[in-house]
Formats: C-alpha cells, structure tokens, sequence
C-alpha cells in the first residue's frame, strides 16, 4: 500500500485540520461522539455502536480522560481509542476487526500490545457499568447512572440490582449479558462453594461464548492446572496460543502458557510451524494448495501475534500489516491501518 493512502484518512471530525496537525480537541467536545463516530466511519468503513455518546460520557464518569480516536499512536493497530486511564496509563478503545460494526469495548495494556474485553458492544458496557456502581455504593452514588443518561434510563432501573437478591456477577450475567470477567467470577464463586463440576460447567459456557479470546482458554487452562489435571491444563493453553495473542492476556500470561503448553522458548514462528504441521501430511492434499490471500491472512496474523509477543515493535509493523491486508482482499482494514500509522500520540 502506498503512503499516498494516508490522505484519504481523516483528520478530525470537528475540524477541517491538516491531519495529526490540527488542535487537541477538548474532552467536552468529544462527549457527543461525534468525533469518534466520523473517524470510525471514515477511517474503518465501519458504523460506530448508537451508545457511543453515552460510553464516552461514563468512561469520562468514571475518572477517564477523552482522547481523540486520532490518537493512535503506541496502540493495538486495530483500535480506535475513547479515553484514557490517567492513573494506570491504559487506553479503553474500539475492537475493529473488519466487520461492518464496531461495537466490542476493549482495554488496552502492555504498552498497547494486549486487550482486554470490557464488553461485547457498547450497550452491554453501559449497563454493566450502572450497575456496578449501583454494587459498589449501595445505591448512593449515580454519577456513572446521570452520565449514561436516557440510554441508562432505557437500560436499567435504578435499584434493580439490589432489590433481586443477586450477587454482582450472577445479575450481570442473567440480566445484562455475558462478560469475561463475571464468568470468571461465576467461577470461583462455584469453587469457593467446593462445587468444581459446576465450575468446570461454567468454564465450558465461557469458552463456548469467547472461544476467540484467548484469556477465555488461559483462564481454564490455569484452573485446570490448579485442579492437578496436567494434559487438560496442556491442551487448554495450546488452544489459548491459536487465538490472536493480544487477546491472551499479558507478558505474564503468554509466557505461562507457553510453559503449559510445552512450548516454552518457542518464537511465535516456530508455534505456528509445530501447529501446521500437526494438521498432517496429507492436509494440502485435501485441502490444496493456500491461496495468495489465505497466506497474506496468515502472515498479518503472524505479525500481530509477534507484536503481542515482544518480538518486534508495533509502530514497525503497520506498512507490511496494511499490505498483507491488501493482498487479503480486506481493503478496509488495511487503510484502518494505514490510517494509525504516524498518528499523533
């Protein structure tokens, strides 16, 4: 792809600016969404989640600081940033993975090299959110609830958690929907009770609802290694290590992982050798010879997996990644891409 491409990205959607030249936009201008909603448009070809307005004004509720999505520089190369934790240096973006929507909530970590769900669409974040501030002050603080507003009204009443009964994470997963972290939560409530075959149950639904997020199998793969069960701790990990990387968890986790799966010292590349060859030696027979754009696909995967890793840099690898994209046939995502590439920090 050529840098004449990056032209063609926004700038800033309030401002008729040079890109990465114009004027910080304050963070009351950047409430509205507007702004995000247009980069997210213009640079992903993608439509920005109806809540995103009310996403920005919580994750602002709750001591975050509003970034232009602009502001790329030093992240996942497929997220669009909304805010900034001041206090632990994270970044709470957009997923974009190529589909028409971009609705999923991540954080970003490691020096933008690892993502975390937050949520799987911004209405899910929002209402969890409310609701955990409900939780948390027993009802006596609404200031996450008033800057949701008539989203939140739409979403939840207030007092709704607390009249059920439930615990936290049992009513977030019955009446909000399924998130990484209450899963987990589900969990270690059943183990606390002693009762690891409801645990394992659990684990079970949580792999089946984030089988391509890579913390869903490292959280089972450490229970399992908890629980004394070696090989189910082994395979649990090697599934972790064919999901994107950055989804895994952090250095911490991958390098675990890669010690339960027996794996430890291998480079990326050498993984992904071992697993195709574990396909066996027949599989291009029935499956023929890869295409142009299933290896193109393979290698942007390999390059993020590599990111994620610590083995090369990530502001190195947005020239090739945006052509290995190309060559996939996803122009999309490859002038997102091409769109962070010097972006302003």
């Amino acid at each position: 792809m050529r840098a004449s491409s990056l032209a063609r990205c926004p700038a800033t959607a309030r401002t008729g600016a040079r890109r990465g030249r114009g004027p910080a936009l304050p963070s009351r201008a950047l409430r509205d969404g507007d702004a995000h909603a247009a980069y997210v448009r213009d640079a992903a070809n993608a439509r920005a989640p109806p809540e995103l307005a009310s996403v920005l004004r919580v994750l602002e509720a709750q001591g975050m600081t509003l970034v232009e999505p602009r502001a790329r520089r030093g992240i996942h190369p497929l997220v669009v940033p909304l805010a900034v934790d001041p206090v632990e240096g994270v970044t709470i973006g957009l997923y974009v993975k190529g589909e028409e929507d971009c609705a999923s909530v991540v954080r970003v970590a490691g020096e933008g090299r690892h993502l975390e769900l937050l949520g799987r669409n911004a209405s899910e974040y929002v209402h969890r959110a409310i609701v955990e501030e409900e939780w948390r002050s027993d009802e006596t603080e609404t200031v996450v609830a008033a800057a949701a507003g008539a989203v939140g009204v739409s979403l939840h009443n207030h007092g709704a958690f607390k009249t059920s009964g439930k615990e936290f994470d049992v009513y977030v997963t019955t009446q909000i929907g399924k998130f990484p972290s209450s899963m987990e939560g589900l969990v270690r409530r059943h183990l606390k009770r002693d009762d690891v075959q409801s645990a394992l149950i659990t684990c079970d639904l949580y792999k089946s609802t984030f089988g391509e997020w890579g913390s869903s199998h490292a959280f089972v793969a450490d229970l399992y290694n908890d629980l004394g069960r070696g090989e189910e701790a082994r395979d649990a990990a090697r599934n972790a290590l064919q999901t994107p990387w950055a989804t895994v968890g952090g250095d911490k986790t991958i390098k675990r992982m890669l010690d339960l799966a027996g794996w430890s010292g291998k480079t990326v590349t050498e993984i992904k050798e071992v697993l195709e060859t574990r396909r066996g030696p027949n599989a291009a027979a029935f499956d023929g010879p890869k295409s142009e754009k299933q290896l193109a696909r393979e290698e942007a995967e390999l390059l993020l997996d590599q990111v994620a890793a610590g083995e090369i840099e990530s502001a190195t690898v947005n020239q090739r990644l945006a052509e290995c994209y190309m060559k996939a046939g996803n122009s999309t995502l490859a002038k997102f891409v091409m769109c962070g590439s010097g972006s302003p920090a």
